[in-house]
This record gives C-alpha cells, sequence and structure tokens, in this order.
C-alpha cells in the first residue's frame, strides 16, 4: 500500500512539475505558443539550405535567421489557423530577439493571413518593422509585438510569418522567435 502511495505522488509531483516548467517563462509571448524556433531545429527541415540561416550572429546556439543583400525573406513559417487552436484566432503575438547594426535596417516582421493555400487572396496583412522595437544597435534586444485579427479570420485560412529585408541592402537578424496566440 506506501510503495502504492509513493509511486502515486512521485507521478503527481512530475506532473505538478512539468506544469510549474511551461508555465514559468513565455519569452514575451502573450496566450498559447504555437511555435518557438531558435533556429537550430531548422537544420534538416529543409532550411539548411535556405541562405536566411546562418551562423553570423545568433543569440543563444549556433544559428539565427537573416536578411540582407543576398536575401530579402527570411524562412517562412506557414501554418493554417485551424491546426494553430481549435478556437478562432484572436490575437497572435511574435516575439523573439533582434539584432541591428544600425538603423538603416529597415527590416520587418510580417504576419500574413489568407483565406487558404490554394485561394491567396489576403485575409489579413500586419507588420511591425525592427528599428521601432530595437533601441540599442550592435546588440540582442528582446522584440514583442501583439496583432489584433479581424473577425473574418477563419480556422481555414492560412499564416505565413516570415522576416523581411524591405528596401534597403543593410542585414538584420532575429533568432529566437516564438509565435502565439489567444483566443
Amino acid at each position: 500500500m506506501s510503495k502504492r502511495l509513493l509511486t502515486s505522488l512521485s507521478i503527481a509531483l512530475a506532473v505538478a512539475g512539468g506544469a510549474l516548467v511551461s508555465c514559468s517563462h513565455n519569452d514575451g509571448a502573450e496566450g498559447t505558443i504555437v511555435t518557438r524556433n531558435d533556429f537550430e531545429n531548422v537544420q534538416g527541415w529543409g532550411g539548411s539550405n535556405d541562405a536566411s540561416i546562418t551562423t553570423e550572429q545568433a543569440h543563444s546556439g549556433k544559428y539565427s535567421l537573416k536578411v540582407g543583400p543576398q536575401n530579402e525573406y527570411g524562412y517562412t513559417y506557414v501554418q493554417t489557423l485551424g491546426q494553430m487552436s481549435t478556437a478562432r484566432v484572436k490575437k497572435l503575438t511574435v516575439s523573439g530577439w533582434a539584432w541591428l547594426p544600425d538603423k538603416g535596417a529597415t527590416a520587418q516582421i510580417v504576419v500574413s493571413i489568407a483565406h487558404s493555400a490554394d485561394k491567396g487572396s489576403p485575409v489579413f496583412y500586419g507588420s511591425f518593422t525592427l528599428p521601432d522595437e530595437v533601441k540599442k544597435y550592435k546588440s540582442w534586444q528582446q522584440i514583442s509585438h501583439t496583432f489584433t485579427l479581424p473577425d473574418s479570420v477563419q480556422a481555414t485560412n492560412q499564416l505565413k510569418c516570415y522576416l523581411w529585408r524591405t528596401s534597403t541592402n543593410v542585414t538584420a537578424y532575429v533568432d529566437d522567435f516564438t509565435l502565439s496566440v489567444s483566443n
């Protein structure tokens, strides 16, 4: 009987400990985390040949995402909203760390939602410029931005989130990227 009680207590403590660990650190994320990427895991997932994955700068680990003269767009996260949440997504928060060499780096993080993968007509488009979030250059700065989505978004809509160089050729880096949703 005491061995059974000890086993039950051990399981309960393990579950409670796991719940505490999962709730204790959100890196600026708001809501339910959908994806977190430090760009170490992109290697082998089709990203290893992507010029936007680099070892030039990294907030954590060895890799980060970059845009610059050789690449206008960074590695893109693509998912249908219904696979991100069972409830209607009302808000989407993008957070992570950015490194900019100077104010000339006008890169943006873009959130684009289309009707579907087949029907690319837009339902929502939003972006934020990294220099608006980064106040100190040549060091990693935490960034976070929440988008309020229109009532017209549906579970079948396809979301794309990516780093875009915009009009300048100045290199910008992002690492430890998190995308979360609120219902």
